[in-house]
């Protein structure tokens, strides 16, 4: 009895008046492992609370993937090519700027860029599957425009893709094989009021032949919608300056919007988060 006292004082009574109860050895490694378990929960809950998925449980109906794939590091190899300027579409290939599979994906950005955050807030709502895939069947233009020398040569077209309104027809093998190709062009007809044209018809300039100009004075046109396609060795090429300071400064320009400008020399076609253009064309579109 005299000795179990005396171990009781010395291990009850710790320096600082601090005072911890051991009993038996299997009491003491009960209590570490405890006091161990409960460190390693609250790690994982600081953890959890530190990153978004952890304050947010709720995804909505879609729940997007369960990891993040970052850009910031580099890869090497396309498995889909573009060759800018190539005659052969095949040869070409076709520009994959969606997110539904990364792997094929062969442009920096995304299609329609400047709307992205609103198509982001309907994924994270849970309102918008982002894995959809458009129904391009039917979807060819109204009109052919068929391809023009200016097509094959890399330095006449750089900022817009001139194969982005046949995508059905120029890369349907690429859509039958299960790539998530999208068009950058939109063609359809359409009817324009122009107030001049109304002028000159009334003071006579003018007559209406109900084929282009109608005695309404509105206009039948082609129009054609385009999505911006940059082809960076070409595009640097008009300002006279170096590809390697082009990705530099929109990098940095962008707030690091987009690390692959960096990080992905091997990719040279991108899609800026800009507003597309509208083209009008008046008259036979194939001349």
């Amino acid at each position: 009895p005299p000795l179990r006292a005396t171990m009781s004082l010395i291990d009850t009574h710790l320096p600082g008046g601090k005072a911890m109860a051991f009993g038996s050895p299997a009491d003491a490694a009960s209590q570490n492992f405890e006091h161990a378990f409960g460190n390693h929960k609250i790690q994982q809950e600081n953890e959890r609370a530190a990153t978004a998925w952890g304050r947010d449980p709720n995804h909505g109906e879609h729940k997007p993937k369960t990891h993040v794939v970052l850009t910031t590091h580099p890869r090497r190899g396309l498995n889909v090519p573009v060759v800018w300027g190539a005659k052969d579409p095949k040869e070409r290939g076709p520009v994959i700027a969606t997110v539904t599979s990364a792997r094929y994906r062969n442009a920096i950005g995304t299609h329609n860029g400047s709307y992205s955050v609103y198509r982001s807030i309907a994924v994270a709502a849970g309102k918008m599957d982002p894995n959809f895939r458009p129904d391009l069947h039917n979807t060819a233009p109204p009109v052919e425009i068929p391809p023009n020398p200016s097509w094959f040569d890399p330095t006449k077209i750089v900022s817009m893709d001139p194969w982005g309104h046949k995508i059905v027809d120029a890369f349907g093998d690429n859509l039958r094989d299960g790539l998530d190709v999208r068009p950058t062009i939109g063609v359809t007809k359409a009817h324009i009021q122009m107030l001049e044209l109304v002028e000159a018809m009334e003071k006579g300039r003018l007559e209406p032949d109900n084929k282009l100009l109608m005695p309404d004075g509105s206009v039948v046109v082609t129009k054609a919608a385009i999505e911006h396609v940059w082809h960076l060795p070409g595009v640097a090429a008009r300002f006279n300056i170096s590809e390697a300071s082009l990705r530099r400064n929109m990098f940095e320009q962008t707030g690091g919007m987009f690390p692959e400008l960096i990080t992905r020399s091997d990719i040279n076609v991108f899609l800026p988060p800009i507003g597309g253009q509208t083209g009008y064309i008046f008259g036979p579109p194939e001349h």
